[in-house]
Order: C-alpha cells, then sequence, then structure tokens
C-alpha cells in the first residue's frame, strides 16, 4: 500500500514510492503526493481514485466522486493539514498524521521525536509495501 506522512508544524507531506499491485504480484515506483489548488493532496489505497478528488478539490468537478472502499486521504494547503477517507468528509489534523500501511510505524517514530523524513524512511524498513525513494512535498 503506501507511507504517506503529514506534518502541520512543519508544514509537509511525505511519502515513499512503492506501489503494490497484489493482483498481479508486482510492484513499482510512482509520486503519491498530487498538487492541488493551494498545497497537495496525498492518496493512500485505490489510485485510481487520486484523478477524480484532484478533479474535485481543483473545482473542475462540482459533484463529489463515488470512490472505491478503503481509499485514504492527506490534504497539505496553508488553511491545514487535513484527512479523510472515501466519503471525502475532510478532517483537520492538529499536528502530525500518517496514513496507509506504514502509518502505525511513521507515528511512532514521529512521536519518538524523528523528523517526518525519517519516519517514513523507518516505516519503509518494517513495512511490506513500502519503499524508498522517499519524498518531502512542502507547502
Amino acid at each position: 500500500m503506501t507511507t504517506i506522512l503529514g506534518d502541520w508544524k512543519q508544514k509537509v507531506l511525505v511519502a515513499d514510492s512503492q506501489f503494490s499491485d497484489t493482483d498481479t504480484g508486482i510492484k513499482y515506483f510512482e509520486d503519491k503526493v498530487f498538487a492541488i489548488d493551494g498545497g497537495w493532496v496525498g492518496v493512500a489505497g485505490n489510485y485510481v481514485d487520486a484523478e477524480k478528488v484532484i478533479e474535485f478539490l481543483n473545482k473542475k468537478s462540482k459533484v463529489k466522486p463515488k470512490l472505491k472502499s478503503d481509499s485514504s486521504f492527506l490534504k497539505l494547503t496553508n488553511e491545514g493539514l487535513f484527512s479523510c477517507g472515501d466519503d471525502l468528509e475532510w478532517e483537520r489534523v492538529r499536528t502530525f498524521m500518517a496514513i496507509g500501511s506504514g502509518a502505525m510505524a511513521a507515528e511512532v517514530c514521529m512521536r519518538m521525536g524523528l523528523t517526518p523524513e525519517d519516519s517514513v524512511k523507518w516505516a519503509c524498513n518494517v513495512d511490506l509495501m513500502s519503499h524508498e525513494p522517499v519524498k518531502t512535498y512542502p507547502l
């Protein structure tokens, strides 16, 4: 799946690069964080939903898109850090939050005082579905 971490204090999203296609058993490397008007959105879960959400956030579509289940999103703009699931009901995150299969490992590392980048790198060491390179997206 993925590890994407948002840190409101440092105003960054940090993500690993591995995509895992469990149907074919193939992994490949791509960006998981995308530019939106005024910031970034990170996508964990069903990658096919990313384009729909980006269009909706950039107001190219006024209708909330129907998404596959099991997707998670982190959005970072000047207004704050927000998270949501496939219902697109955004909730404010006041400190930091991680999504994806490596979320727990990354959040433990943040609580131990590691940087967002190092937290995602450590998550890549223990999460089967996350892998470097780690990319940082500052606001």
